[in-house]
């Protein structure tokens, strides 16, 4: 059948991981190999003479000017609700009439 004569020996790991090290730094410096041995770009035989400057530049502001807004007034309407004599402690108002704002509540969210 087989020989162990004939069989290949492998490469360590030590050896192999060497050659792909280097392998990968060729590669790495390819470009820059290539770039360096290309022909620099042919000097023009006069300077060309420095003409009109033209400089262009792109304004991003935007004003937009409006009228303000006419402020009308606040109109409170009150809900009917439930309102007994004594338990509410007088901090809801008990009838519509009133132009008084309704008082501040607390959520109890997380502003405290």
């Amino acid at each position: 059948m087989t020989d162990r004569s004939e069989r290949r020996t492998r490469l360590s790991r030590r050896a192999l991981r060497a050659s792909v090290w280097m392998a990968g730094g060729a590669v790495f410096a390819s470009p820059w190999v290539a770039l360096g041995l290309s022909p620099r770009p042919v000097e023009p035989a006069k300077p060309a003479q420095p003409g009109q400057v033209v400089i262009v530049r792109k304004i991003t502001r935007r004003v937009i000017v409006r009228e303000a807004p006419k402020k009308r007034p606040v109109h409170y309407v009150y809900a009917g609700g439930s309102s007994s004599s004594g338990s509410s402690g007088g901090s809801a108002p008990s009838s519509g009439g009133s132009s008084a704002p309704p008082p501040m509540t607390h959520t109890g969210g997380s502003g405290g």
